[in-house]
């Protein structure tokens, strides 16, 4: 029978490889490996010809479902690779056939075949069923869309991304498995950071290194964008990481694990500073709060740390990219005494308050199941001209996921994605309670990902939800971490009563 338990005995700080499968563990990581330079030969190879691709694909896929019948962690490292690489966007846009919704389909099948030859039930717990609620609410609001066929595709995306988070949920499923996850997350992100920092390095923007690096040119400066194609969403997404990466360098007791989470933290810090998202360098700071308060850092040590921060700031700020400062002094702007200020930022920010009003409005004419998901940008145009703030034509979004759900899916929407968020943190809270003192390690990497989140929903605030995968990956390892917890209180609860657990010895 497979194992399931999240441990066979876990040591304190110890390396997320250090575990009697050890081989099973590297296998699966050269699968995972082998499956994304196979995508990348492929996408090289046959640029020109579906044939090939669809071939190696469906082998592939076949190995791939083999193996995840018999390991599921391994859908969970391959779909850590392929969503924080994103891949298979840049596979459709190359004219090729977008790998993920085949891939979670598979990985999907593959477990629930392999839990149904075990005979292991699946366990839905609150949060799972909270999120199922959500993507039924968003079914529910196609009814009443004012384009039925763009709430039909909008559904159908976010039921992928339920189903991404379920899948994870029940393919991670052990310690081990849990930090390999978060391992590959921080240095898929990485490698294609990475790519950006050449960029801004050298000056060399031509090359987007076959979409994985883009760039969106700005007024005075190149935006680093990464492999998503905006900025701002790019740097959503590194700032999420880098929360996990930052726990990494502080928390690790391994030198080379400490200095690879270091590493990727200041690759993560690079691309996040330029690419001069206003909305990335504010999580940053909440990131930055949030660690020193989790960890405890006492006043001794933080007056340290504010010392030698406030001598290398002053040396680092030469050094920022041009325009970086002028940017980011724009967030002060609303509560400046300059008037010239005030003006530039109105006209920089008076099209996202007319979209923010809209969506409110939306929401006021449509309160139970909102205009409809993915119906916000039809409407847009109709309350923008009531409105008079915008001068633009085209078709916008809602620039704030809390304003775009509200408005698409109305107060039964709003409530249930926020039942998803309340469960999940009262998770993180009971497995601090349960745990604390006992399990101090693995609390450090629950944290990581809590910050990591609340990072995530922070950027929100200004962004919508057009990579909401990310957003649903990080609520299924939160949800993850919470079955592993449980299953390491009650393998404690049984120490203490004497008992030993299948698997625990």
């Amino acid at each position: 029978m497979h194992n399931t338990t999240p441990f066979t005995k876990i040591k304190p700080n110890s390396s997320p490889f250090d575990h009697t499968g050890l081989m099973i563990n590297l296998v699966s990581l050269i699968i995972v490996l082998a499956v994304s330079l196979g995508l990348l030969v492929l996408l090289i190879g046959f640029r020109d010809s579906k044939t090939g691709f669809l071939v190696m694909g469906g082998l592939g896929g076949i190995a791939l479902g083999a193996t995840i019948f018999f390991h599921p962690e391994v859908g969970a490292y391959v779909l850590a690779v392929t969503v924080f690489s994103n891949v298979s966007s840049i596979l459709t846009d190359a004219g090729l056939p977008g790998i993920n919704k085949p891939l979670v389909a598979l990985t999907f099948l593959s477990i629930v075949a392999g839990r149904f030859a075990r005979r292991q039930p699946f366990r839905v717990q609150r949060t799972e069923w909270l999120l199922l609620i959500y993507a039924t609410v968003g079914l529910a609001s196609t009814f009443f869309a004012t384009d039925r066929a763009e709430a039909i595709d909008a559904f159908i995306v976010l039921a992928k991304d339920v189903l991404i988070a379920i899948t994870i949920v029940y393919s991670v499923q052990t310690v081990q498995q849990f930090k390999i996850t978060i391992w590959l997350i921080i240095l898929t992100t990485s490698a294609v950071a990475l790519l950006g920092a050449y960029q801004a390095a050298t000056g060399n923007f031509g090359n987007t290194f076959m979409g994985f690096a883009t760039v969106t040119p700005d007024v005075t400066q190149m935006r680093l964008s990464g492999p998503v194609g905006d900025p701002n969403f790019w740097g959503q997404i590194l700032d999420a990481t880098l929360a996990l990466a930052l726990f990494r360098f502080i928390t690790e007791k391994q030198f080379w694990w400490k200095m690879l989470g270091g590493g990727t933290f200041f690759i993560l810090l690079f691309v996040v500073i330029n690419s001069y998202s206003r909305g990335a360098f504010t999580a940053l700071g909440v990131i930055l709060l949030l660690t020193v308060i989790q960890l405890k850092v006492n006043l001794k040590k933080l007056v340290a740390i504010t010392a030698v921060l406030a001598v290398l700031i002053p040396s680092v700020l030469p050094f920022l990219p041009a325009g970086f400062l002028e940017r980011m002094q724009t967030l002060t702007a609303f509560t400046s005494s300059n008037k010239s200020s005030a003006v530039y930022v109105d006209k920089s920010f008076q099209g996202r308050s007319s979209e923010m009003i809209a969506g409110l409005m939306m929401f006021r004419d449509h309160p139970i199941l909102g205009v409809g998901i993915g119906n916000y940008e039809i409407n847009y145009q109709d309350y923008a001209r009531k409105i008079g703030l915008e001068y633009r034509t085209e078709i916008r979004q809602a620039h704030s996921l809390y304003v775009e759900i509200i408005s698409e899916t109305g107060i039964l929407g709003i409530l249930a994605f926020s039942a998803v968020i309340i469960s999940l943190f009262a998770r993180y809270r009971k497995n601090r309670r349960d745990l604390a003192g006992v399990e101090d390690d693995w609390l450090n990497w629950d944290a990581s990902l809590q910050i990591a989140t609340v990072s995530y929903l922070t950027t929100s605030i200004f962004l919508h939800g057009d990579f909401f995968r990310f957003l649903t990956f990080l609520i299924a390892m939160g949800i993850a971490s919470g079955h592993i917890s449980h299953k390491l209180w009650e393998h404690h609860q049984a120490e203490k009563s004497g008992v030993i657990m299948e698997g625990t010895a």
